[in-house]
């Protein structure tokens, strides 16, 4: 059991028994399956777990936050000893591109969940501090790794990840995008307020701390990621992709610039190679995605093409709206491009502080629902009408000749 830093964060304790990671195994269902609809861990309807092969190696370590009968969050962490880092993972992440690679401890954190009724509480900086606790303390880490849905991404970076130059990581839930975190680096932890940026200091000697950021900071650049993240770049790249052409309406038409920047303040743009799975069907997610260069199509769970959208289209605005947030149908591009992110939480704040602006975003929203429905219907119309011509038309028989 970890020992509490201060009184309000909550007891963070290490599974070592099968019943605890058992009862791990049927948290994560709850939150990957049940609420989020992911498919990563092989979800068993029978057993109602998520559990794959790694969680019973040596090199993993499970932490969780209240008990073995009401488990209120929990996390992975995989730690390798120098040189026994596997392949798919040194190739996942792109690890060659660290120097001394093979002489470091790393570790990779994942199936991070908080029971949603705690989440923004104590718990997810708990469990972060106690894992960083084992990293730096008992591990004696290096580097660390993870990957994540993009909308996510902004949470990490504040938990001490940074992006860099790793390619989107395909999984069976979409598109992830891969993390690092130098251990050591108590210059960056503060940087971005991280929860455990007071600790490094405390298990790393000056020395160490010195080395690793002068060796890995260029590394661990933020400006090599598939990911734009830079508020100003990011309003600077929509401006003159989505703003100042009119190829086409978009769901930007008639709104004030200064609505537009409020909208995108908090979003980046992901860069994404063809054949990517940008969203699936039946997932849990909240984000909306609006195309600034490439072509993207729609697909349903037969992979047949339902519609094809372009530059100034957005998609995923339905589980954007809807109170499950589930994905109504999966996304893939059909060729290189990117798009911009925008998380729903933005428009509830606008809701609160601008109300006229948020009224003209949904307004343009609704009017691209709409315009859809109505192409929709209109195929629909005209697919039925060729059905019944099909239907009504004479068969051809044989047409017997006359020889004389």
């Amino acid at each position: 059991m970890f020992a509490r830093w201060f009184p309000s964060l909550e007891t963070v304790h290490r599974a070592t028994t099968p019943e605890e990671r058992q009862a791990i195994y049927r948290f994560r269902y709850t939150v990957y399956y049940e609420e989020l609809g992911r498919l990563l861990g092989n979800p068993n309807h029978e057993t109602r777990m998520v559990s794959d092969e790694d969680d019973e190696r040596d090199v993993s370590v499970h932490l969780y936050t209240g008990t073995v009968q009401n488990l209120t969050g929990s996390l992975r962490l995989k730690c390798w000893q120098p040189g026994q880092i596997p392949k798919e993972y040194f190739d996942m992440y792109n690890m060659s591109i660290f120097p001394d690679i093979e002489q470091l401890r790393v570790a990779e954190l994942g199936r991070l969940m908080i029971r949603p009724t705690l989440r923004g509480g104590m718990h997810l900086l708990s469990i972060t501090r106690a894992a960083y606790q084992f990293l730096a303390r008992d591990f004696k880490g290096d580097l660390a790794f993870c990957f994540g849905a993009p909308g996510l991404v902004r949470h990490y970076r504040k938990l001490g990840f940074t992006l860099y130059s790793c390619p989107l990581i395909p999984t069976p839930d979409g598109m992830n995008v891969g993390l690092v975190s130098v251990l050591s680096d108590d210059e960056q932890h503060r940087r971005v307020g991280s929860p455990v940026g007071t600790m490094a200091r405390r298990y790393y000697s000056r020395e160490k701390r010195e080395r690793d950021r002068a060796i890995y900071a260029p590394i661990a650049c933020e400006e090599s990621a598939p990911l734009e993240v830079d508020p100003r770049r990011v309003w600077a790249d929509v401006e003159s992709n989505l703003m100042q052409t009119a190829e086409k309406p978009s769901m930007l038409d008639s709104l004030p610039t200064s609505v537009v920047r409020l909208m995108i303040s908090k979003g980046f743009i992901i860069r994404v190679d063809a054949g990517t799975v940008v969203t699936k069907a039946g997932h849990g997610e909240r984000e909306m995605y609006v195309i600034l260069d490439g072509v993207f199509e729609v697909f349903d769970g037969n992979d047949c093409r339902v519609a094809l959208l372009t530059k100034g289209d957005p998609f995923g605005e339905v589980a954007f709206f809807r109170g499950s947030g589930r994905r109504s149908a999966s996304v893939r591009a059909v060729e290189a491009g990117r798009v911009l992110v925008l998380r729903r939480r933005f428009l509830r704040e606008l809701m609160n502080k601008k109300p006229d602006a948020a009224a003209k975003i949904l307004y343009n929203l609704a009017r691209v629902l709409a315009d859809r429905l109505g192409s929709m219907v209109q195929e629909r119309q005209l697919s039925q009408i060729a059905e019944e011509v099909d239907a009504k038309a004479p068969t051809s028989g044989t047409v017997e000749r006359e020889t004389g």
